[in-house]
C-alpha cells in the first residue's frame, strides 16, 4: 500500500442527500484542497466555512481539518461537507484529482477501505476494530449495528494480547530449555508446569468462543412467519404486532396474496429483532395465481425460525403440525373468551390481549439461535473465529505432546513450533502478525471512502 500518496473519495453513502462528504487524506491534503478554495483553509484544527471553486460556481462548504495522529487515518485529513448531489460530489473529486496530477502531486482516488487501512497501519486501531467498521457499513439491522459495536469495544483485542503474552512467556522457557538440552540438570520449564500454562492460555479462548455469536449469523434477521387457514386473523395480528397498518385486512377470504415482511423489535432494549412475515392462507390452489401464492408461502415457512399457526379460537385444530419451531396461536379472543385446549396462547389483535405473552414465546424459541445481543454476548467475524479455533487446536496438540511421567519435555522443538503456530493465529486476529493477504482480505470488503 502506497502510504506516501494523498487519497481522496466521496465518503457519504450513494444517492441524493442534504449533505455529502468528500474525504482527502495524506501529506498533500491541505495543498490539494486549498488549490480549489477561494481563500485558503486556516491551519487550525476544527470546522471552517469555505467556498469551493468549481468551473464558474462557488460551492459553499464546511471544511473539517484534523492533523496527524488526531485524525481518523492518522495523517493530515480534510473532510468537505457540501450539498449531497452525486454529480456535484463526483465533479469536485475529479477537479481535485486533475489539479493534483497537473501539479505533480502524488494524488489518487482511494481504494476500498483504504482510509481505515491507513488508520490500522498508523496504529490508530487494531485489525478487530477495523473489521468492526466494515461490519457497521454492511449492517442491515439494529442487531448487526450492535454486533459491530461489540467487536469495536476492545475486549477481543485485550483478550488476544493477554493470552499471547502468556503463551510467549511459556514459549521463551521452552526455547531456553532447547538451548540447554545437553545439560541434564537444567530444566527451564517442566512438563507439568507447561501443561498448566497451556491450559490457562486456552481457557479464556474457549470461554470467549462459548459466549460468541458468529457475525455471519446476524446477516439476516430470524423469520417469524404467520400461517394458518384463510381469514384466521393473521393480517390483523401482523398489523397489531407492528403497531401500524401494513397488511390489507378484510373479511373476504384470501385477501393476502403475497408475502409481506417487516422488521420488528420484541422489546424496548437489548431484545431480539425479528422479521415478521405474513403469508397467504393455506388452502387448495385453484388457479396459477393461487399456486404461485402457495409456493411463496411454503418457501417462507421453510425459511422460518419460528412459525405462528393462527386460527380462530372458536375452531378446533388437533392436527396442527408438531415441530419445535411452531407456536399455536388462537385468534379473535374478543369473540369467544381467553381459554383454549389446543393453543399455546390466545390473542386478540383488536385490544392487545395476549400479545405480550406471544412475544415472550417467540423470544423463548429464538433464545437458542442467539438472535439477541443482550448481556455479555461476544461477536466474532468468521476469520476471527477460525483463527481462534486453530490457536486452540495448536495449544491442545502441544499439550498432548507432553509426557507427565518425567520432568523434561519430549520433542521440545515440536512443542515450541506448535506454540509459535498458536501465537501466529492469535496475531492474525488483531493484525500484530498479519500476512499481506490477510490485510487485503479485510479491507477489500469495505466500500470506497471508508
Amino acid at each position: 500500500m502506497d502510504l506516501g500518496s494523498t487519497i481522496l473519495a466521496v465518503s457519504s453513502p450513494p444517492g441524493h442527500s442534504a449533505r455529502g462528504i468528500i474525504r482527502v487524506s495524506g501529506p498533500s491534503a491541505r495543498t490539494l484542497v486549498n488549490r480549489r478554495l477561494e481563500s485558503p483553509c486556516p491551519d487550525d484544527r476544527g470546522v471552517h466555512g469555505v467556498r469551493f471553486r468549481l468551473d464558474d460556481i462557488a460551492v459553499p462548504a464546511l471544511a473539517l481539518l484534523t492533523t496527524g495522529n488526531q485524525s481518523y487515518s492518522g495523517e493530515d485529513t480534510i473532510e468537505l461537507q457540501v450539498p449531497g448531489h452525486p454529480a456535484l460530489l463526483g465533479a469536485m473529486v475529479n477537479s481535485m484529482l486533475n489539479d493534483g496530477l497537473i501539479a505533480g502531486l502524488n494524488v489518487r482516488l482511494a481504494g476500498p477501505g483504504e482510509f481505515t487501512a491507513r488508520a490500522f497501519l498508523s496504529g490508530k486501531m487494531d485489525l478487530v476494530e477495523a473489521e468492526s467498521v466494515a461490519a457497521v457499513i454492511s449492517a442491515r439491522s439494529d442487531d448487526e449495528i450492535k454486533a459491530a459495536g461489540l467487536m469495536r469495544d476492545g475486549r477481543l483485542g485485550d483478550l488476544v494480547e493477554q493470552v499471547s503474552e502468556r503463551i510467549a512467556a511459556a514459549l521463551a522457557l521452552v526455547e531456553a530449555g532447547i538451548d540447554f538440552t545437553e545439560e541434564e540438570d537444567v530444566v527451564a520449564i517442566g512438563s507439568a508446569a507447561l501443561a498448566e500454562q497451556l491450559d490457562e492460555s486456552a481457557a479464556p479462548l474457549k470461554h470467549y468462543l462459548d459466549r460468541s455469536i458468529g457475525l455471519e449469523s446476524l446477516q439476516s434477521l430470524p423469520w417469524v412467519v404467520l400461517e394458518g387457514p384463510p381469514n384466521a386473523g393473521k393480517s390483523t395480528l401482523f398489523n397489531a404486532m407492528l403497531g401500524k397498518s401494513r397488511a390489507l385486512v378484510s373479511s373476504v377470504r384470501g385477501t393476502t396474496r403475497d408475502v409481506l415482511a417487516e422488521p420488528l423489535r420484541l422489546g424496548e432494549q437489548d431484545e431480539a429483532e425479528i422479521l415478521l412475515v405474513d403469508v397467504a392462507g393455506d388452502e387448495k390452489a385453484r388457479t396459477p395465481m393461487d399456486e404461485a401464492m402457495q409456493r411463496a408461502a411454503n418457501e417462507a415457512r421453510d425459511r422460518a425460525e419460528v412459525r405462528l399457526f393462527c386460527a380462530p379460537l372458536t375452531e378446533q385444530f388437533d392436527s396442527v403440525e408438531d415441530v419445535p419451531e411452531m407456536i399455536r396461536v388462537a385468534t379473535k379472543a374478543d369473540l369467544a373468551g381467553t381459554e383454549s385446549d389446543w393453543a399455546d396462547v390466545v390473542v386478540c389483535a383488536m385490544d392487545g390481549t395476549g400479545l405480550d405473552q406471544l412475544r415472550v414465546l417467540i423470544r423463548a424459541r429464538l433464545a437458542e439461535a442467539g438472535s439477541s445481543l443482550a448481556g455479555d454476548a461476544m461477536v466474532l467475524a468468521p476469520r476471527q473465529e477460525v483463527a481462534m479455533k486453530l490457536a486452540l487446536d495448536r495449544l491442545e496438540e502441544a499439550k498432548q505432546r507432553l509426557s507427565f511421567s518425567k520432568e523434561a519435555i519430549d520433542d521440545p522443538e515440536l512443542v515450541a513450533g506448535l506454540m509459535r503456530d498458536a501465537l501466529d493465529q492469535l496475531g492474525e486476529i488483531t493484525g500484530v502478525i498479519s500476512p499481506d493477504e490477510i490485510l487485503d482480505r479485510v479491507f477489500s470488503s469495505f466500500c470506497i471512502g471508508k
